[in-house]
């Protein structure tokens, strides 16, 4: 019923969107406005300031992912499709954005998490070490809607966002996953000249339900005949208890605030963004009487968040910079094991820049240059079983982009990325002898993280009012392939030890309104 309610909104709110006058797939064309498109959806100060009226696309998507250099708790290979849309309208005194989106998603070969949500920042969830098979299912809708309460002074607004996921996998032992998430965003704005400032909070709660079952019994006794088939309970980086069938139900609450700006000129314009939110994750085992209910632990993280992306146009060519900073810290509080102390800390820092530079031409060929790079750093320490880990990359880049618009108003896009991707900093310290966390997840991610790999990024775009009849349509393709170069310390404990190459592509037909 969720997913016809959700399917039924967006095809509603496209609708809507597709009254609009003149066809808007020029503005997805350029990476530039892309980027100004999408971090207008996102806060209220930019959605304002925008030139964007209206547009809308619709996208049909076909991914595949492939390859053994990766991380342990990363599937071998998988397949998805899916179907987004989005778009901002201009009524009056209101303005709004929105997005939609539906995924169906197999996986392969995935071992050591039963998650239903990749997260890799809580200490808390199932795992087991027998690689199996996942069928997710997740959609997300939202949107922000802006009201002018004083004409070109004073606005409110007001974001909301749901997302709902299932996962399930038809091996021993055999999760079955729902979460869920509903966060709401209010904001109060003020606009003077070409400048607007506003103020946000936000509030968020979620619940997810881990229900881990086992369908033939000699597996479901946590025998050690079967080592891969018995279900850990992970509470930390390094520890863990064997539970075998079991619940874990997790609640979550999110609270936060922040501060946007935006600026426009003719010849400049400036979006920035800082916001803080606080995760308070509880986990217990799931029993439905709360009175009976054991908690395992608590983690709380906080995010620290920053952005920017500003452009200058000059009579030769259009500058953008695009910047995003995000520092994450967390501990937990273990009820489990060790009285509501906290035995895990987790930090993460990652830092993204983009710049690049379009040349401003008449022709019907235009080029673009850039340049990027991008940090991250996660270090992990669990106090009790004295095992931590450091892993931290570089990844600077370049990239060239071709645009063509042909006589009869097809146009065309082709974009080049390589990088080079450097350990910068890796260490891992394990003092026990075998602990199984150790031997079949850090080791092995320390392995993929000290790695030096090269990485090629190819995106295609063709647009044409031609493919249909008075619609504006087209095709795109996004892969993105990395290469092992120099392999990483190999400890030799695992029977994974990440290499070779992977291949992530997605082909995608798009309607543009």
């Amino acid at each position: 019923m969720k997913l016809l309610i959700s399917i039924f909104l967006t095809t509603l709110f496209t609708g809507a969107f597709a009254q609009q006058q003149g066809p808007a797939d020029s503005i997805y064309l350029f990476t530039q406005d892309v980027r100004k498109i999408n971090d207008a959806q996102q806060n209220g100060a930019s959605l304002i300031n925008s030139n964007t009226q209206n547009m809308s696309v619709v996208s049909l998507n076909y991914n595949i992912q492939q390859g053994h250099f990766r991380t342990s708790q990363t599937a071998e290979s998988g397949h998805a499709v899916s179907l987004q849309s989005s778009g901002i309208k201009n009524l009056g005194r209101f303005k709004v954005a929105g997005y939609f989106n539906f995924e169906r998603s197999w996986q392969d070969s995935l071992a050591w998490t039963l998650q239903g949500v990749p997260d890799q920042a809580t200490p808390y969830y199932f795992a087991a070490g027998k690689a199996g098979p996942y069928e997710r299912l997740n959609y997300n809708f939202g949107g922000l809607l802006t009201y002018g309460l004083i004409k070109d002074k004073l606005y409110l607004a007001a974001g909301a966002d749901y997302f709902y996921n299932t996962a399930s996998r038809s091996v021993d032992p055999r999760p079955s996953i729902q979460t869920f998430m509903f966060t709401i965003n209010p904001q109060i704005l003020y606009k003077t000249g070409h400048h607007v400032i506003g103020g946000e909070f936000i509030l968020g709660y979620g619940k997810e339900n881990n229900n881990v079952a086992y369908k033939n019994r000699q597996y479901g006794g946590q025998s050690q005949d079967y080592p891969d088939r018995i279900n850990y309970l992970v509470i930390g980086y390094g520890t863990k208890k064997e539970v075998g069938a079991s619940k874990l139900k997790r609640i979550n609450h999110t609270t936060g605030f922040g501060l946007n700006y935006a600026f426009k000129d003719e010849h400049a314009y400036l979006n920035a963004g800082l916001n803080y939110k606080k995760e308070n994750q509880d986990n217990t085992d799931g029993i439905d009487y709360s009175a009976s209910s054991k908690k395992y632990g608590t983690f709380i993280l906080n995010n620290y968040n920053a952005r920017l992306l500003g452009g200058l146009k000059t009579a030769l060519y259009q500058h953008q910079l695009q910047i995003f900073i995000q520092s994450q810290n967390g501990y937990d509080h273990n009820y489990s094991e060790y009285n509501g102390l906290s035995n895990y800390k987790y930090n993460h820092q990652s830092l993204a820049v983009y710049y690049s530079v379009l040349k401003n031409s008449v022709s019907l060929r235009k080029t673009e240059f850039g340049l990027n790079v991008s940090y991250d750093k996660v270090d992990k320490k669990d106090l009790a079983s004295n095992i931590s880990s450091v892993f931290s990359y570089i990844q600077p880049g370049v990239s060239g982009t071709f645009y063509n618009s042909f006589k009869d108003k097809s146009r065309l896009s082709m974009t080049l990325m390589p990088a080079l991707r450097l350990p910068a900093g890796n260490q891992v310290n394990v003092l026990v002898i075998n602990n199984v966390l150790a031997n079949n997840i850090i080791y092995p991610d320390y392995t993929y993280w000290s790695s030096t790999a090269g990485v090629l990024n190819l995106n295609t775009k063709y647009m044409s009012s031609h493919l249909f009849k008075d619609i504006n349509s087209g095709i795109s393709l996004n892969a993105v392939y990395i290469n092992s170069l120099k392999g990483g310390t190999n400890y030799q404990v695992s029977d994974f030890t990440p290499s070779k190459n992977r291949l992530d592509l997605t082909l995608s037909f798009n309607l543009y309104f």
